[in-house]
């Protein structure tokens, strides 16, 4: 049977934005995505974006991401372009890089923001899945990619945290922990997409605060973890569970249909990573 990509298993289907650009050459990107004509959209949006007067149009960089995201989505283009689901991801973080600038970008941002969930969503379940199979490096390489257009996501960022921890990358795993927890408190209120996500780091980070095994790094960063940090990483725990949709995930369950998904698709293990 013919290996098939992990990310054609994630992907969900998404819908062209429905408000339409009055430029006549991103009119022709939005029907080509339209019509299901995503190589050709692919194509004309990375052309534009080369183009000096469209380098900052939040219109060319949604549907870049659109395009590519769908790409990678099926079985039979992702085979040609494998690096499709990176380019989406590419492309969503400039979007957020100039969502506004110039000021008009924010609305396409605003519009984009239930399909950056769907893009957060695959990225992460993906990331997931390299963590569950002991691939830490591309576990974080994907959160890292995620938090560039969440950037206020603070669960991706501890996670990411601790991705880069397990992957040996300590100093930026401890930076990247320390940023989510100084904005983390009972007051915050998750992403859904990434609730599941915000409970199993903090008990993972509780974890390692227990350890003591990366206190010195932390200590770099002017942070002496104590037991009272552990203990407020559940509290915290404890206080996201009620976002929550039904029960808390069972990862032993989840590490196990990992296995079974990542020997059935063709891994992109072989890419460099940007």
């Amino acid at each position: 049977m013919r290996k098939i990509s992990l990310l054609t298993l994630l992907f969900l289907s998404i819908q062209v934005l429905m408000a339409q650009p009055e430029d006549k050459k991103i009119g022709k990107i939005t029907f080509l995505m339209v019509d299901g004509k995503y190589e050709d959209a692919a194509f004309k949006a990375m052309k534009l974006k080369d183009d000096s007067e469209y380098r900052k149009n939040a219109w060319v960089y949604f549907y870049l991401s659109q395009s590519f995201f769908e790409i990678a989505g099926k079985a039979e283009l992702s085979e040609k372009y494998p690096k499709a689901f990176k380019e989406s991801l590419k492309a969503a973080a400039k979007l957020t890089k100039y969502k506004n600038k110039p000021a008009e970008n924010i609305k396409v941002w605003n519009e984009a923001q239930e399909y950056f969930s769907i893009l957060q969503d695959s990225s992460m379940r993906t990331a997931q899945i390299y963590y569950d199979t002991e691939n830490y490096r591309k576990a974080a390489y994907y959160m890292a990619k995620t938090v560039k257009f969440v950037p206020d996501d603070y669960a991706v960022w501890l996670m990411k945290g601790i991705y880069e921890i397990k992957s040996r990358n300590v100093g930026e795993g401890v930076k990247s922990i320390l940023h989510a927890m100084d904005s983390l408190n009972m007051s915050y209120v998750p992403y859904n997409v990434s609730v599941e996500t915000l409970v199993e780091a903090l008990d993972a980070y509780a974890l390692i605060i227990k350890s003591g095994e990366y206190d010195q790094y932390f200590k770099a960063y002017k942070f002496n973890p104590t037991e009272e940090d552990v203990q407020e990483a559940l509290a915290l725990k404890e206080e996201f569970k009620k976002y929550l949709d039904g029960e808390e995930e069972n990862v032993e369950e989840r590490k196990k249909e990992s296995e079974i998904i990542y020997k059935t698709f063709r891994s992109d293990d072989t890419e460099d990573e940007e």
